[in-house]
C-alpha cells in the first residue's frame, strides 16, 4: 500500500477530506440506511417521499446511482493513489465532488421547489467529474491499464441518463434497461477489480498459492457480460437469459480458481469470496427464467453490495493505518448482507410473504451497515493512527 508524504500543513485540517475513501465510504453508508428505512416504510405503507416523486424509479436509481457510485468513487479515488504515485484528490476539491454526489441525494426527498432537471444535471455530473479526475493522474504517468474506468464511468453516465429518459418520458423499458445495465456493468468493474485483489488477498493471508490467470477465462468474463449489457437493449429476453447463463459460468469457473476453501477463517476473505459469488448465482437465476428483477437483486444486494461492505472495510482499515483486524461486529455483519441476499430473492419469488420477506432483508441490510458505520464513522473522520497523510 503506498503511501504519500507531504508537510502537515499542507494536510486538509478536515480528516474527513484526506482522501476519497472517507467521505464517499461513510455517507454513502448512511444514504443507504435513509433510503432503504424510506423504501421500507413506503412497503409498509407510509409514503415518506414527496410525491412529485416515483418511488420505484427513485429506490432503484438511488442504490445503484446514489448509492454504489458513490462507493465505486471513493474506492478508485483512493486507489489511483497506489496505481499511479500521484497524491490522491483531497481537501476543496473532494469536498466539492462530494457536494456534486450529495445534493441530489437531499433534492430527490426534501420538500423543495427546485425544478427536476436541475436536481438531474447536478446528478449526472458526478460521474463524469470523477473520470475526469481519475484521468488526469492516469495520463501523467501513462498508466493505460488503469484508463478502462474513464469510459466504464462515461458508460455508467449514459445508463444513468436512460434511466432519466425513461421516467420523463414515461417509458420504463428505458428506465429498467439503464437501471438493469449500470448493474451488470458495475458486476465488471467487480469482476475487474476482484481478479486483482481477491486472489492476492487470499495468498498473503493463507497457505493458498495463487495460481497464473487463464487469458481466455478472463476475456470471457468480459466479454460475456458486456454482451450480456448489449442484449438488454435488443429485447431478445431469451438471448438476454442465455447470455447471462454463459456469463455466470465463466464467472464462477474463474472463481473456483481463487483459493476460496482456504478463506473461512479470515473474515475479510470469506466475505469477499461469498459476495462475490453471488454474481454468477444472480446470473444463474436470470437464465433459469426467473423475473429479471430476482437476478438481479442477487447480484446487487449479495454480489455489489456484499462486496462494498467487505472492500470498504479492508480499504478504510488499510488507509487508516490499522492492522486487517474488523471488529467483531463485522463478521456478523458480512453474514446479515447475505442472509439478506437470500430473503430479497425469496421475496421475488411467488409467495404469500412478499411484504415479510423484503421487510426482513431491508432490516438485516440495515443492521449489516448499521455495523459498518459503528464500527468505522470513528476511524474515517479521524486522522490515521499512524499519523500518515491520508
Amino acid at each position: 500500500m503506498l503511501n504519500i508524504d507531504e508537510p502537515a500543513h499542507l494536510q486538509p485540517k478536515l480528516p474527513l477530506f484526506r482522501l476519497g475513501f472517507r467521505p464517499f465510504f461513510l455517507f454513502a453508508s448512511l444514504f443507504s440506511l435513509l433510503s432503504l428505512g424510506i423504501w421500507g416504510g413506503f412497503l409498509a405503507g407510509n409514503a415518506l417521499l414527496p410525491n412529485s416523486i416515483n418511488p420505484l424509479w427513485w429506490h432503484g436509481h438511488e442504490m445503484i446511482f446514489g448509492f454504489v457510485c458513490a462507493v465505486v468513487a471513493g474506492f478508485l479515488l483512493t486507489a489511483v493513489q497506489n496505481w499511479t504515485g500521484q497524491p490522491g484528490l483531497k481537501g476543496l476539491p473532494l469536498a466539492g465532488l462530494f457536494i456534486v454526489w450529495l445534493l441530489p441525494r437531499l433534492l430527490f426527498i426534501l420538500p423543495l421547489d427546485i425544478p427536476f432537471v436541475i436536481t438531474m444535471i447536478i446528478d449526472l455530473l458526478f460521474l463524469p467529474l470523477t473520470a475526469v479526475l481519475l484521468s488526469i493522474s492516469v495520463i501523467k504517468v501513462r498508466q493505460w491499464r488503469n484508463f478502462v474506468f474513464i469510459p466504464i464511468l462515461t458508460l455508467l453516465t449514459l445508463f444513468n441518463g436512460l434511466s432519466y429518459y425513461g421516467l420523463i418520458s414515461d417509458q420504463l423499458q428505458w428506465t429498467h434497461n439503464g437501471l438493469y445495465a449500470a448493474i451488470i456493468l458495475i458486476a465488471v468493474i467487480v469482476a475487474l477489480l476482484g481478479g486483482r485483489v481477491i486472489p492476492f488477498f487470499t495468498e498473503r493471508a493463507t497457505q493458498w498459492q495463487k495460481t497464473m490467470p487463464i487469458p481466455l477465462l478472463e476475456f470471457l468474463s468480459f466479454a460475456s457480460l458486456l454482451a450480456l449489457i448489449a442484449s438488454l437493449f435488443l429485447t431478445q429476453l431469451s438471448l438476454t437469459r442465455s447470455l447471462a447463463g454463459i456469463a455466470g459460468c465463466v464467472l464462477l469457473l474463474r472463481w473456483s480458481r481463487w483459493g476460496w476453501h482456504a478463506s473461512w477463517s479470515v473474515p475479510l476473505l470469506w466475505s469477499l469470496h461469498l459476495s462475490y459469488l453471488c454474481i454468477p448465482i444472480g446470473l444463474g437465476l436470470i437464465a433459469t427464467g426467473l423475473p429479471l428483477s430476482v437476478g438481479m437483486h442477487a447480484i446487487t444486494v449479495g454480489g455489489l453490495s456484499g462486496m462494498i461492505l467487505a472492500m470498504m472495510s479492508r480499504v478504510s482499515l488499510g488507509h487508516t493505518g490499522r492492522q486487517l483486524k474488523p471488529a467483531r461486529p463485522m463478521a456478523l455483519a458480512f453474514g446479515l448482507i447475505l442472509f439478506a441476499a437470500l430473503l430479497r430473492v425469496l421475496a421475488g419469488l411467488p409467495s404469500a410473504w412478499f411484504i415479510e420477506l423484503m421487510l426482513a432483508a431491508i432490516i438485516c441490510w440495515m443492521l449489516a451497515f448499521g455495523c459498518f458505520c459503528y464500527c468505522y464513522a470513528p476511524m474515517l473522520c479521524r486522522i490515521r493512527a499512524d499519523g500518515r497523510p491520508g
